[in-house]
C-alpha cells in the first residue's frame, strides 16, 4: 500500500488499465531489523516520477502500512480490492508494512474499522505520532526517516500483545491449503483451531479486517503475482493452477474483481520482456 493523507482511496470506478503501483517510478523494499522480523514484512520507499500523473493500482495484499509523505504520517488500512490513489508527480513515500494479522495489536483497533481507508497515525498513537511526524519531517534524508519510523515501532513492541494462536493458524492454513474450492473456510478453520465459527469470524475481522474467505482470495492473488515473476514463460492456465485457482477462467474473474486488470495485463506489467515468445 502506498500513500498518505489526502485523496488516496478513490470511490469512482477504476481507470482503464492503471499501472501496478510497484511498477510506477522507483519502488524498493528493505528488510526489517531482527527484533521486528516476526511483525514487519518490510520497510519500503516509493519515489514517483516527475511529469504527468498517471493512474496506479495498489493491489490488496492482506497487510497494513504506516507511511510518511509530505502530507505527514498515516496508516493505510487493509483493502478488499485494489485502491487507486492519486499522487502528485515526484511524491516520495517511506513506509513500514506489517505482516498480515499483526497491525491491530500495534494500533489497538479492529482493522475492520479502517478497511480501504487512510487514517492519520495520531488517531491511533496520539501525541506520540505528532512528535514522530515532526522529527521525521526534519530528518535530512529517507534513510533517517525510515530509521525513525522503525525505532518508533520497536519502542512499542514490549507493550504489544500478539494475536491469538488461531489467527496465526488461520493464516498458515490458508497459505498452505490453496483452498480455492472451499466456499466456507471458516468451518474448516474452526475445526482445525478448536475455535467456534463465530469467535473465529470475529477475530478474523479484527486482525485481518475481513473474513477468511476474502483473505483466501487475496492470498491466492498474491500467489499468482509471485508465480508470474518466478516463471514468466508459463501459460496463464498453468499459472492459475500453480496459484490455486480452479482454472484460467476462475483466475480471470478474480483478477478483474480484485484489481480491475486482466491476468495477461498483470503478467505483462510484472515480467515485461522476460516472457519467452
Amino acid at each position: 500500500m502506498d500513500g498518505a493523507h489526502g485523496p488516496l482511496r478513490q470511490t469512482e470506478p477504476a481507470p482503464a488499465e492503471p499501472t501496478l503501483a510497484k511498477r510506477r517510478g522507483i519502488y524498493r523494499e528493505y528488510a526489517a531489523p531482527g527484533a521486528l522480523v516476526g511483525h514487519v514484512e518490510c520497510l519500503w520507499r516509493h519515489q514517483l516520477p516527475e511529469g504527468t500523473a498517471a493512474p496506479i493500482a495498489v493491489v490488496p495484499d492482506g497487510c497494513v502500512d504506516i507511511l510518511w509523505s509530505r502530507h505527514g504520517l498515516a496508516v493505510a488500512g487493509p483493502d478488499r480490492v485494489a485502491a487507486f490513489p492519486v499522487f502528485a508527480p515526484g511524491t516520495d513515500i517511506i513506509g513500514l508494512r506489517f505482516r498480515p494479522g499483526i497491525a491491530a495489536s500495534f494500533l489497538h483497533t479492529s482493522l475492520s474499522q479502517i478497511i480501504g481507508a487512510v487514517v492519520p497515525l495520531d488517531a491511533f498513537w496520539g501525541p506520540a505520532a505528532r512528535k514522530l511526524e515532526t522529527r521525521i519531517e526534519d530528518a535530512p534524508d529517507a534513510v533517517h526517516r525510515a530509521e525513525m519510523l522503525t525505532e518508533a515501532v520497536l519502542e512499542r513492541l514490549p507493550a504489544v500483545s500478539p494475536p491469538s494462536g488461531d489467527i496465526a493458524a488461520t493464516l498458515a492454513h490458508l497459505r498452505q491449503s490453496h483452498g480455492s474450492s472451499d466456499n466456507n473456510p471458516i468451518r474448516a478453520l474452526a475445526t482445525i483451531t478448536g475455535t467456534s465459527e463465530r469467535t473465529l469470524r470475529r477475530r478474523c475481522h479484527e486482525h485481518f479486517g475481513y473474513g477468511a474467505k476474502t483473505l483466501d482470495r487475496i492470498l491466492r492473488l498474491q500467489r499468482f503475482l509471485g508465480a508470474c515473476q518466478r516463471d514468466p514463460s508459463a501459460t496463464l492456465g498453468l499459472l492459475a493452477l500453480d496459484a490455486g485457482y480452479a482454472d484460467q477462467a476462475h483466475l480471470s474473474r478474480e483478477a478483474r474483481q480484485l484489481t480491475s486488470l486482466s491476468p495477461a495485463e498483470i503478467r505483462r506489467q510484472l515480467v515485461g520482456d522476460r516472457r519467452a515468445a
